[in-house]
């Protein structure tokens, strides 16, 4: 069985977004495979497969904020038994992550915090597209999420979205 875990693309990430799954549970995967797309501060892209198998479980849904090194499915053979100190993984990995951001204290966190996925109170996710835009209008990506009830990462056309209405309300 071989586990996916979210990567540290650099240094400096501790967490990153799960936008979205390419594959299903069940299905057949090859090598080199783009299983999921990741959202980080700095980048989008899309996670390989470490290997050939069947995606025999997925342990988290699309939108979520997940820490690095969480696990996001596991990889295997048709009978080949799921390890359970997967989940047990998983939970550490968010509890440590939790325990890690508020002993950090808010001088670490920018001002606008938005809930996305297991990490609540993390910062505003968004695609480096849509805090260029959002910086440009002058525009606070933590009250585009709330005022348009995004469950994921900010993108661009909410930014765009959240102008045009904005500009509609105050002519």
């Amino acid at each position: 069985m071989t586990p996916v875990e979210l990567p540290k693309a650099n240094e400096n990430l501790t967490e990153a977004t799960l936008a979205h799954w390419l594959v299903n549970e069940g299905q057949w995967v090859v090598q080199s495979q783009s299983l999921c797309v990741i959202i980080t501060d700095k980048a989008t892209f899309e996670l390989p497969s470490p290997a050939e198998g069947l995606v025999r479980r997925i342990y988290q849904n699309e939108k979520a904020l997940l820490p690095v090194g969480y696990i996001l499915c596991a990889i295997g053979g048709q009978d080949e038994p799921i390890p359970e100190e997967y989940e047990t993984r998983n939970r550490l990995a968010v509890s440590s992550h939790r325990a890690a951001t508020v002993a950090a204290g808010p001088a670490s966190a920018p001002a606008s915090a938005a809930t996305l996925g297991p990490l609540a109170g993390a910062t505003v996710r968004a695609t480096p597209a849509a805090r260029r835009i959002a910086r440009e209008a002058g525009v606070d990506l933590a009250e585009v999420s709330r005022v348009l009830n995004l469950d994921g990462p900010v993108s661009e056309k909410d930014v765009r979205a959240f102008v045009e209405q904005r500009g509609k309300r105050n002519p």
